[in-house]
């Protein structure tokens, strides 16, 4: 069976229980902050969205002044985020592709082509032992001194187990993005739904320069 199967029946029958059905309301904080000046982010820049889902964030991100492309490995998910994408008259600046992020970085076109990639529920919907590789793949897209900014979830105690959302803690953080990035900062998520409250926060990871690196963690 194909992996996005399971997926793929869970957006055609609706099921669908992580999609707020809106824009995330802590990404919308922060795009108005200035935060990410502060952290370097120049403007207009070509930020990547994996896992990206019906699309929703994407359109902040371009309302904002940015460049988008959204990926994800959900063909009625990517359906669903172009046709969203075009009946809020988004025509322009943002892209969306039906592809597997694990292998997108190998790719000439995605060689250091973004200057950030905003993650919120993608690395959280990976099997625990593919989160490796889902940071090598990012290393080879993101070019030196961008940014991985990701809306951590579920940063919870307990609860979460065989199916996504994999629990996460600012540790496994550290132990997947160490290698290629360094930290920069973690902040608290201002505005999350109810649910998520305490759920989540934002970590800050930057790319090492050219010549730069570190040994894998522990």
């Amino acid at each position: 069976m194909n992996p996005w199967m399971d997926w793929q029946d869970r957006y055609l029958s609706r099921e669908t229980p992580w999609d707020l059905r809106r824009i995330t309301p802590p990404l919308e904080h922060l795009l108005r902050s200035g935060r990410l000046a502060d952290w370097g982010v120049p403007e207009g820049a070509r930020v990547l969205v994996p896992g990206c889902g019906r699309g929703h964030d994407l359109r902040a991100w371009r309302r904002a002044g940015f460049q988008v492309v959204g990926i994800d490995i959900v063909p009625e998910a990517v359906r669903e985020a172009r046709a969203l994408l075009r009946l809020n008259g988004f025509e322009d600046g943002v892209e969306v592709l039906c592809r597997d992020v694990l292998g997108l970085g190998e790719s000439d076109e995605h060689s250091a082509a973004y200057d950030l990639v905003f993650d919120y529920t993608c690395l959280c919907a990976l099997q625990p032992h593919l989160r490796g590789l889902y940071a090598a793949a990012l290393a080879r897209m993101v070019r030196p001194g961008g940014l991985w900014l990701g809306l951590v979830f579920p940063l919870a105690p307990a609860g979460y187990g065989e199916r996504p959302p994999f629990r996460l803690t600012p540790a496994d953080v550290e132990a997947v993005f160490g290698r290629w990035f360094e930290a920069v900062t973690d902040v608290d998520a201002v505005g999350s739904v109810l649910e998520r409250q305490g759920h989540e926060r934002w970590f800050v990871r930057r790319r090492f320069g050219v010549g730069e690196s570190r040994s894998a963690p522990g």
